[in-house]
């Protein structure tokens, strides 16, 4: 996944180890710092995990289209909760974190 922008850079989590995982692998997150130490980041800005009550506004603009979306997150055992066509040829598809997040990926139409 080609991730260009996320909304917030805070991800509530009850297990951080977990929501880590889950984000570097489904959304492809690249490690950040050291290699022993569990950063990760979008746009040159480090995500934090925390302990908190989940989100529902999260939204992350990609530049993937919608098939290659749908794929990955297939392969992910990522099940897509919604989807929402925009203007400009974008769609929207809506998941949730291991942690119960909501993420909204806002991707390219095929």
């Amino acid at each position: 996944m080609k991730v260009r922008k996320l909304n917030h850079k805070t991800i509530p989590a009850t297990d951080k180890n977990r929501a880590y995982r889950f984000w570097r692998d489904v959304f492809d997150l690249p490690q950040v710092g050291q290699q022993d130490e569990r950063r990760l980041a979008v746009d040159h800005e480090e995500l934090t995990f925390v302990e908190g009550p989940v989100e529902k506004d999260f939204e992350l603009l990609v530049r993937d289209h919608e098939s290659s979306l749908q794929q990955h997150l297939k392969n992910n055992f990522v099940p897509v909760l919604e989807r929402e066509e925009r203007f400009s040829n974008k769609v929207a598809l809506t998941v949730e974190d291991s942690e119960g997040n909501r993420i909204v990926i806002e991707g390219n139409l095929d």
